[in-house]
């Protein structure tokens, strides 16, 4: 359930241009002359874009721009289509390739399909929606400028970017700038404050404001673009120069799974303190990641420029106050201890918390943690995700770090986004002894721990009106959607990723032994034999071929083992984009979403398989 490298989040952030630049004016207007249609190189965003100044200076819209002695060409498109004067909004441009765990950079496809002339038709509509004067600033890198996507973040980026704020200022009269960023492009706007003192109106939307904060929600030392020491706008607001005419606005969906509230309300809460002029909006986003405040950013810009009064502009778009202020005490539901000794939960304590069940199993009772969101709709079926182990694979001692930063708060907008992608009920159950559920995590595997999850899920279809669950588990996880699937009548689709659904075969591939207490696990290939077509009931197993966690030849026995007993199941082979090859979280979410919806193994497979499958074994089962 992590998002900050997920490919389909951080997607929306660059399409969500064209789509909103295309809702700006219904009127078409004809593609402008002179400006290159071909399409933006992903390879050259991958490898640094290279033009002379010579080359530059033949450019529409280009700017020659200097910084420690080394030049780079800046694309941007502008139009006044929508009105003259001396004053314009410029928003700069956001990401527009994804980072995996392994720190590999992929260019979003619909980026290469963009071209300077279609970024100067949309830059037309924007100003015609706007009234006034536009101007879309491309990044070294991106859009057709020159320079290193990959060199974001930096010191350099900030003053090339300025740099060109000044240069576009000379070349059309401009006496003020207005600025407005979004996601990404927020925060190359929000650090050009601490360098500038001729922009008046500043809104962040949906913006990376506090690179630290982010890092410490995700566990991580260093920037996605391994820069370990980025710029960090929070930590320049005491460069900003105090002004009676600057305003800032920052704009924020409460719920946003991107770049979090928290994160958002850090920065105001430190620019406030350090006296200047900000005031936080928070506003429904128009997407499922409650994210895309694009076109909330640009108009509450365009009317701050034109000099409408702050409670005005409150009371035009603020539409969504947090019940719960976003920086609000929100500890991790796991502590180191979970992976030594159980959690205790009583049955009247269980009782009181607003998303647990308590049940009884083999004589003792449980409080099993849930969260459900129906942000998405309303259905009786349901979709149910359940996670992996707690510890981490390279040093079982310590917790991994989604099960030591995740939070209640976080899961429970996790499930909202995710019941949004789904369009119905959507549900995370914590296993035994993890994520708020009492019991003993060492005790994962057992019969136990499965009976415990099906006891829940009878219980949450009496509470919510349920009658049919669509499982994905990741990991562990998978081995208790597997227990589920061979337990009960009313399962849907089952997605296993990165599954451990061969116990004995994972444990020998590992070169352990199996001793005793790996024989007590119950391991789902071994009631294979017992199980029975079900009409409706649709397996899939999820699996990298590289996986260094869970061998890819022990996932696909149980397929095999299956296939072989006349079950229908589907294999896919993923890369899983993490440094072990092993976390298909998202994707085993979505492909239980996609399986929920009725599409059918073909189109599934040829939406999800992107890496051929060894022929037998797999890279972790040889020894």
């Amino acid at each position: 359930m992590r998002h900050f490298v997920a490919v389909l989040v951080c997607a929306l952030v660059v399409l969500s241009i064209a789509r909103e630049a295309a809702q700006a004016q219904s009127t078409t207007p004809a593609p402008a002359p002179n400006f290159e249609t071909e399409p933006f190189s992903s390879s050259e965003l991958l490898r640094g874009k290279r033009i002379t100044q010579a080359e530059c200076a033949a450019l529409l819209e280009a700017v020659w721009v200097a910084v420690d002695q080394q030049g780079e060409c800046i694309r941007y498109y502008h139009s006044t289509a929508g009105g003259s004067g001396p004053e314009a909004v410029v928003l700069v441009s956001s990401e527009v390739a994804s980072t995996n765990a392994r720190g590999e950079l992929k260019p979003y496809d619909f980026y290469g399909k963009l071209s300077p002339a279609a970024m100067q038709d949309q830059g037309v509509r924007w100003s015609r929606s706007l009234r006034m004067p536009y101007i879309y600033l491309g990044r070294p890198g991106t859009y057709g400028s020159s320079g290193e996507y990959a060199k974001r973040r930096t010191a350099r980026e900030i003053d090339l970017v300025s740099a060109t704020l000044e240069a576009i200022k000379t070349r059309h009269g401009y006496t003020r700038l207005h600025l407005a960023g979004y996601s990404e492009g927020g925060h190359a706007t929000a650090a050009l404050l601490a360098r500038r003192t001729d922009v008046r109106c500043v809104v962040l939307a949906s913006s990376l404001l506090s690179v630290r904060s982010r890092l410490a929600e995700s566990g991580r030392d260093e920037d996605v673009t391994g820069n370990k020491h980025p710029v960090d706008p929070v930590a320049l607001v005491d460069q900003v120069v105090k002004r009676a005419d600057l305003r800032i606005i920052v704009v924020t969906d409460p719920d946003d799974v991107v770049i979090s509230a928290r994160s958002q309300t850090a920065y105001v809460r430190r620019a406030s303190a350090a006296g200047l002029p900000v005031q936080q909006i928070f506003a429904a986003a128009s997407d499922v990641n409650a994210h895309n405040l694009l076109r909330t950013g640009l108009s509450a810009a365009a009317d701050c420029a034109r000099g409408v009064r702050e409670n005005a502009i409150v009371a035009k778009y603020q539409n969504k106050v947090p019940e719960i202020p976003p920086d609000a005490d929100d500890p991790p539901l796991n502590t180191p201890a979970v992976l030594t000794r159980g959690v205790v939960v009583s049955e009247s304590q269980c009782k009181d918390l607003p998303n647990a069940v308590w049940v009884r199993v083999d004589g003792a009772g449980y409080c099993v943690r849930y969260w459900m969101s129906t942000a998405g709709g309303s259905k009786d079926e349901a979709v149910v995700y359940i996670h992996g182990d707690l510890g981490d694979a390279k040093t079982p001692a310590q917790l991994n770090k989604y099960s030591a930063f995740m939070t209640a708060g976080r899961m429970q907008r996790e499930v909202q986004r995710w019941s949004r992608v789904y369009g119905g009920p959507y549900i995370a159950i914590g296993r035994l002894g993890a994520f708020g559920s009492s019991g003993d995590h060492r005790k994962r595997r057992s019969l136990l721990e499965i009976r415990a999850v099906v006891a829940a899920l009878d219980e949450l279809k009496v509470r919510h009106g349920l009658r049919r669950f669509h499982l994905a588990g990741q990991s562990g996880g998978a081995h208790t959607v597997a227990g589920i699937a061979q337990m009960r009548s009313d399962v849907g689709c089952a997605v296993m990723a990165s599954g451990v659904v061969s116990v004995k075969t994972r444990a020998h591939d590992q070169g352990k032994k199996i001793d005793s207490g790996t024989k007590a696990l119950y391991d789902p290939l071994d009631h294979v034999a017992a199980m029975q077509p079900q009409p409706g009931r649709r397996m899939i197993v999820m699996s990298d071929p590289d996986d260094q966690i869970v061998s890819f030849r022990s996932q696909r026995e149980f397929a095999d083992r299956a296939r072989a007993k006349g079950l229908p199941i589907l294999h896919v082979s993923a890369d899983a984009g993490t440094e072990s090859f092993h976390g298909l979280h998202n994707e085993s979410q979505n492909m239980a979403i996609d399986c929920a919806k009725d599409m059918d193994d073909n189109a599934l497979a040829a939406k999800y398989q992107n890496k051929a499958a060894p022929q037998s074994g797999g890279l972790s089962a040889i020894p």
